[in-house]
């Protein structure tokens, strides 16, 4: 699933960049003009790519996580530039991956109707314990760029919940003598959308990169309260 969806938002990237190298045309008159307007601009942040870190916001306290959490997004924007001024609004289509590792497993009690952490036992080895995040999404942003190379933007996203899932190598819990390797994709209550909040700062192709999910993963009551804060570098791919 993660890797088909990955695979579509990356065609659909590429093809948005396409058609934009494609129809972009300025309308120009007089000689001075079109000898400022020719000239090429090099960073368009067309493809955009965050790597961060991401901090899971209302973790139980008693699960630890691990202190790397390993995420990226990637992103195809359109550049809407208002002319002759350094601003310009970007909307496209995004794929935003957050991991989590702890020491507690993500399962469904039917009794309750709850997703719930349970805490794994110290005597259970493990050597993977990591929750996927995908979702799909739609970024709409204000930028701003200095002809000195400075530029930031802040944006939102809407998204599509793609996939909350759960892989486990190591020990099985209920029966420690064996092993057990399987990934849960019966993650239960999650939300089916997310918005979030972004903001770059930088100069030309690299920027710093903090996003915020004001949204819960999983619906509220009906698991944990979480939501995750990301913080990393962005890279203007194209």
């Amino acid at each position: 699933m993660i890797k088909r969806v990955i695979a579509l938002s990356l065609i659909c990237c590429l093809c948005m960049q396409t058609i934009m190298a494609q129809t972009e045309t300025t309308p120009y008159t007089g000689k001075e003009k079109t000898e400022k307007e020719s000239k090429p601009v090099v960073f368009r942040d067309r493809l955009v790519m965050d790597i961060y870190h991401t901090f899971w916001m209302g973790m139980p306290t008693e699960v630890s996580h691990m202190k790397f959490d390993p995420g990226f997004t990637v992103s195809g924007i359109w550049d809407f530039k208002i002319k002759e001024k350094p601003i310009a609004i970007g909307l496209g289509v995004g794929i935003s991956y957050y991991t989590q590792y702890s020491n507690a497993l993500l399962q469904y009690e039917e009794s309750s109707d709850l997703m719930r952490y349970f805490v794994l036992s110290e005597n259970v080895s493990y050597k993977l314990l990591k929750m996927n995040y995908l979702n799909v999404n739609i970024p709409v942003e204000f930028r701003y760029r200095h002809s000195s190379g400075f530029k930031f933007s802040i944006g939102a996203r809407a998204g599509l919940i793609c996939e909350v899932s759960q892989k486990y190598k190591g020990q099985d819990p209920h029966n420690p003598s064996d092993t057990a390797m399987y990934k849960n994709l019966h993650v239960m209550n999650k939300m089916k959308y997310n918005i979030d909040v972004y903001a770059r700062i930088g100069w030309k192709f690299i920027n710093a990169y903090y996003s915020f999910q004001p949204t819960p993963l999983f619906t509220v009551g009906k698991g944990p309260k979480i939501c995750p804060m990301s913080v990393g570098i962005s890279l203007s791919i194209f």
